[in-house]
C-alpha cells in the first residue's frame, strides 16, 4: 500500500512540473512538433497470468455446476478437458511476442533556449483512445469496426447463452526534454534526456445473457478473470537521439529512445513499461 502511495504521489508531482512547464512553454514556443510516438509494454508477466486467469474463472464455474448437482464424475471429466485446454492456451501464448509497441497521436512544443548545454527545452503530449481508432478506421480508411466487436449465441445444454465483447481503452504519455542539437541545413541531429509519466488502461466489456441458474456464476467467472485489472503507469527517465531532414523551418524527424522506469505501476496482469520508445513526424520551426 504504501508503495502505491508513494508512486501516485511521484506521478502527481510529475505530471503537475510537466502542466506548468505545458503552460510556459506554450506561450514562447519556438517549433511545434507533429507525429505519431510509440513507447513499448513488456508482456513477459502478462502471458503468464492468462492460464492463472482463465484457472480462476473454471473454478467458480465448477462450483456453479456443483451447486446444480452435476455428478464428481462429470465434474472431473470437464475440470481433464479444461486443464488440457488450459495447458494447450499456456503453450499458445508463450509464443506471443513479450515487447509490444503502444502508437500515439504526438503533439509537442520546443523553445530555443541557447544554453552552453541545453539549446531547446521540449514538451510532448502522446495521446490514443478507441474513440480516436474507430473515427480514423472510418473516416479515414473507410473500414468500420463492429460495435460490439463480437457477439454470438451459444447452446448450453439447458437453453441458449449470447454473448456480446467490445472494449474500450485509452493511453497518454507527457515528456519533457532537454535538447542539444547540431544542425547543418538541410539535416539536423538532436540528443535529449529528458522525463516521462504514462498511463493506460484496457477494460473488457463483456455481457452474457444465460439462463437464471447460470446467471451468478457466470458473473463470478467474470470476475475472477479480472478483466477490470488491465491497467499500467510509469514515471522514467529517457535519453534519446533524433535525425532531422528538409528545410530549417520544416522537417520530417524520427527518434530513438532507451527508457529507464523508475516507479512502475503494473496492476494485476503484470502490464509493464518497457524500455524502448520513439517517434515520426513533422516538426515546423518558427
Amino acid at each position: 500500500m504504501g508503495s502505491t502511495v508513494m508512486n501516485r504521489a511521484a506521478w502527481a508531482l510529475a505530471v503537475g512540473l510537466l502542466g506548468v512547464g505545458a503552460a510556459v512553454m506554450a506561450v514562447h514556443a519556438s517549433g511545434i512538433y507533429l507525429g505519431l510516438e510509440a513507447y513499448t509494454l513488456d508482456l513477459t508477466g502478462t502471458w503468464s497470468q492468462v492460464p492463472v486467469a482463465a484457472s480462476e474463472a473454471f473454478d467458480e464455474l465448477e462450483a456453479m455446476l456443483s451447486d446444480q448437482g452435476t455428478s464428481p464424475a462429470e465434474l472431473a471429466g470437464i475440470s481433464a478437458e479444461f486443464d488440457d485446454a488450459v495447458n494447450d492456451l499456456a503453450a499458445i501464448v508463450a509464443g506471443f511476442p513479450t515487447l509490444v509497441p503502444v502508437p500515439l497521436v504526438a503533439l509537442g512544443v520546443e523553445i530555443s533556449l541557447s544554453w552552453v548545454v541545453i539549446d531547446d527545452a521540449r514538451i510532448s503530449l502522446g495521446f490514443l483512445d478507441d474513440r480516436l481508432v474507430r473515427g480514423a478506421a472510418t473516416g479515414l480508411a473507410g473500414i468500420p469496426i463492429p460495435d460490439p466487436l463480437f457477439e454470438t449465441t451459444i447452446d448450453i445444454g439447458e437453453g441458449t447463452a449470447s454473448v456480446a465483447a467490445d472494449l474500450s481503452f485509452s493511453t497518454w504519455k507527457i515528456s519533457i526534454d532537454a535538447v542539444k542539437r547540431l544542425d547543418l541545413v538541410v539535416l539536423g541531429v538532436d540528443v535529449a534526456v529528458g522525463v516521462d509519466v504514462l498511463w493506460g488502461s484496457i477494460l473488457p466489456a463483456v455481457d452474457i445473457d444465460v439462463p437464471e441458474a447460470w446467471d451468478d456464476g457466470v458473473q463470478a467467472a467474470l470476475a475472477a478473470a479480472h478483466l477490470d485489472e488491465l491497467s499500467w503507469g510509469a514515471l522514467g527517465l529517457h535519453a534519446g537521439i533524433a535525425f532531422e531532414l528538409g528545410l530549417p523551418f520544416l522537417r520530417l524527424y524520427a527518434e530513438a529512445r532507451f527508457v529507464l522506469p523508475i516507479s512502475l505501476d503494473v496492476g494485476w496482469w503484470n502490464l509493464r513499461a518497457g524500455n524502448l520508445a520513439g517517434g515520426l513526424g513533422m516538426v515546423i520551426r518558427f
